[in-house]
């Protein structure tokens, strides 16, 4: 009788320690990406068992996807039983998938006995075999190839997708999925260099790739030497703390006063240096001479953040701190914010500002700023035609914001992407060069803008400006050779009428029938103020704006 209680004991002993262990499950177990504007999924990791479960790590066969725990957990985390921790899966690098990439698995490394545990994944879109080339030689100011120089492509500019390097004769070769890039170089010694010859990547010469195509781009790189003046420190994440292996740092000479009220502040000159981050997070960038330097991380899938002797993140240039480079400075470290990139939505227009009329936009970054959370999403550069555009967008109602150090924040009308509007042209940005306690600058031309909101019901608001200077464009001289001028003639209050009309060309309403003198205005277009406008139904409208020998029509969408 003893010998058998004694065998149950120990049976039980082994049943109990043989179900005491941690149990992985991960709900739902498949995840789909339908389009480019859904390209963000949710799962849950649950502890099923009567154990803590450790989550090792987790591994993927294709480098496509940024895979985040709520509450800016990073592998190595526990997770105690009955406990669940949310999963966020962002395809990223969606431009480099082909139809052999569309199913995939993501794995689970924990202390579960059967780890590890499996998310599968589908992509329902992808551009198959649509890749070129981009090659060339990278030589130096005497001519010289540079062998062993580091190449990167930047999709969009922004996002660094592929790197190699250059071979004896300074020659380097890509296969690139179709698509807008900018190339870069970097070799030590020497100053990193943009498509463009330029320094500064805000400026950098875009350039497309298309299926079956090749381009040839030739980079020449400055010798710098060894100054020793140099900055050195690591880009972090700031949810989790860990290091980020890619991205750039920028870094231009000039210092301020922050302050979010003056737009007073040294300006930064045109002295850039540039260094691409090492896959330990680390960068170390040397310039030429001794001065105080803001310091700005960019990295795929984070907003851009300037260095700050507090150590958190500054989207914006007057929470910076600079940095006095007089010799070799360790450890100013920049701490980055994820954004929220995982549309596939297009915001683009030019920059309008009177002290850039020669050119010098140099420095002015983009950022796109959701009006329904208040979150940025996006960001991209103002480039030297004043031109620029800002992608991957989801759906949503957006204001673009505009930043240059030493001058306030400027912003563009807002605008919506939604499945009608998924690529929105012709924004303007009036950048404000003085005090915003100062008088608004006075616009320099005519501007019809965007309705907002559009599509709309049952009312819209439409913005316009009426310029204080008139520009002579051409006058013939005596040869009958056409001349341009710059002639700038005073403008007095001027006739302006804004009408809607439908599809037909009926006029549906008088928003405008008045003089105007130079300025910006707003008026709103109701379904219910203007006569029959109460029976309109839903449809495209148009909205034109009339002011001496400017005439410009837009359209517009009612949705009943």
């Amino acid at each position: 009788m003893v010998k058998i209680s004694v065998i149950i004991i120990f049976i039980c002993l082994i049943t109990n320690s043989v179900s005491a262990q941690p149990q992985i499950r991960i709900e739902p177990r498949n995840v789909v990406f339908e389009n480019i504007f859904n390209r963000i999924d949710y799962a849950l990791l649950i502890n099923r068992g009567n154990q803590p479960l450790r989550v090792d790590s987790l591994s993927s066969a294709n480098p496509f996807y940024i895979v985040s725990f709520e509450n800016g957990l990073v592998t190595p985390f526990f997770v105690n039983p009955d406990d669940t921790v949310k999963i966020t899966i962002l395809l990223s690098n969606f431009y480099n998938i082909t139809v052999n990439d569309t199913v995939d698995t993501l794995w689970f490394y924990s202390n579960d006995p059967e780890s590890p545990r499996d998310l599968r994944i589908k992509i329902d879109f992808f551009d198959d075999d649509d890749r070129g080339i981009c090659s060339g030689i990278i030589s130096d100011e005497q001519s010289n190839p540079l062998a062993d120089t580091k190449i990167y492509s930047l999709y969009w500019g922004i996002y660094i997708i592929d790197s190699t390097s250059t071979d004896s004769n300074g020659a380097y070769s890509f296969l690139l999925p179709k698509g807008t890039y900018t190339i870069a170089a970097e070799k030590e010694g020497y100053q990193t260099i943009f498509y463009g010859n330029t320094s500064d990547p805000y400026f950098a010469y875009p350039i497309t790739i298309d299926s079956g195509q090749t381009v040839n781009l030739n980079l020449t790189m400055p010798y710098i030497g060894n100054t020793g003046y140099k900055i050195s420190g690591s880009l972090v994440d700031s949810a989790g703390g860990q290091l980020v292996n890619k991205g750039v740092v920028v870094i231009r000479k000039g210092t301020h006063t922050p302050t979010l009220l003056k737009g007073n502040a040294a300006l930064a000159d045109s002295n850039v240096f540039a260094g691409f981050v090492k896959p330990d997070g680390s960068y170390s960038i040397t310039v030429k001479d001794t001065a105080y330097y803001y310091v700005q991380g960019f990295s795929n899938y984070y907003l851009p953040s300037f260095y700050n002797d507090e150590g958190r993140p500054a989207i914006y240039w007057q929470d910076a701190d600079s940095v006095f480079i007089s010799q070799f400075v360790y450890d100013k470290n920049i701490i980055l914010v994820r954004d929220s990139s995982y549309g596939g939505g297009k915001a683009s227009g030019n920059l309008i500002s009177p002290i850039f009329e020669s050119g010098n936009s140099d420095g002015i970054s983009i950022l796109a700023k959701s009006l329904d959370n208040g979150a940025l999403y996006s960001y991209n550069f103002v480039k030297q035609d004043k031109s620029f555009s800002v992608n991957n967008l989801p759906y949503g109602r957006y204001q673009l914001i505009a930043q240059k150090i030493g001058f306030p924040t400027s912003q563009s009308e807002p605008f919506v992407i939604d499945s009608i509007n998924q690529s929105i042209n012709g924004l303007s940005i009036i950048f404000n060069t003085s005090s915003v306690e100062e008088e608004d600058l006075l616009p320099d031309k005519f501007i019809l803008y965007q309705n907002y909101p559009n599509p709309f019901n049952p009312s819209t608001k439409i913005k316009y400006s009426i310029p204080s200077v008139i520009l002579s464009s051409s006058k013939d001289d005596e040869s009958g050779v056409t001349r341009r001028l710059r002639q700038l003639t005073a403008q007095s209050d001027i006739k302006v009428t804004l009408k809607v009309y439908d599809v037909l060309g009926n006029e549906i309403a008088t928003l405008v029938d008045e003089q105007k003198e130079a300025g910006y205005y707003e008026v709103e277009f109701s379904t219910g103020s203007f006569g029959n406008a109460t029976q309109l139904a839903s449809g495209i409208y148009f909205y034109r704006l009339q002011a001496g020998n400017f005439n410009q029509t837009k359209k517009m969408l009612l949705l009943r």
